[in-house]
């Protein structure tokens, strides 16, 4: 520095703050238009959240993940299933787990992804209300039932056969 300029960080560093504050304030936003035409990109898998909070929330539990650094969130519960209801919580989570095999449309697997949900949520409460379940059990078996006949598009020997096994395994599982 020959000149005899000296550079004054500390002012520097002031500034800098003082600007990250406006911008935070006042975020800048630029409207974009992208021209995706021959531009094939698998769907993202990972998502990078830098120098903000990361919250994960599954039901009513909620983790918070703020400056740490690396970060691994993870949470088990395990409840009791009301007595009684033991064979029916294992076929319905059995269902669960096959559900993409069955081929089912759209509508009808978040339909049935939904009522298998709101089986497991009642079975395991002290006192199940019986309605609740056979209504959801009666609902499976109705979603079940274009695949098992056959009706359904795409519908293989394995899924019809996994489909009426299920139907019968719903029917003989709930309590009498």
């Amino acid at each position: 520095m020959a000149s005899g300029f000296k550079i004054n960080k500390q002012g520097i560093r002031q500034m800098t703050r003082e600007i990250e504050r406006e911008f935070a304030k006042n975020p800048v936003r630029v409207p974009l238009q992208a021209d995706s035409t021959g531009v094939h990109l698998p769907p993202a898998t990972t998502v990078n959240n830098y120098n903000g909070p990361v919250v994960t929330i599954t039901g009513d539990h909620a983790q918070v993940a703020w400056n740490n650094h690396d970060v691994t969130q993870s949470r088990e519960t395990s409840e009791q299933v009301a007595p009684g209801y033991e064979e029916l919580a294992d076929i319905v989570t059995r269902l669960l787990a096959s559900l993409p095999s069955l081929t089912l449309d759209l509508d009808d697997d978040t339909e049935a992804l939904a009522t298998s949900e709101t089986i497991l949520r009642e079975v395991v409460k002290t006192e199940p209300d019986r309605g609740i379940v056979k209504r959801g059990v009666t609902m499976l078996k109705g979603l079940l039932a274009p695949v098992s006949s056959g009706v359904s598009k795409a519908v293989t020997q394995e899924s019809a056969d996994l489909a009426r096994q299920m139907i019968e395994s719903l029917g003989n599982a709930l309590p009498s």
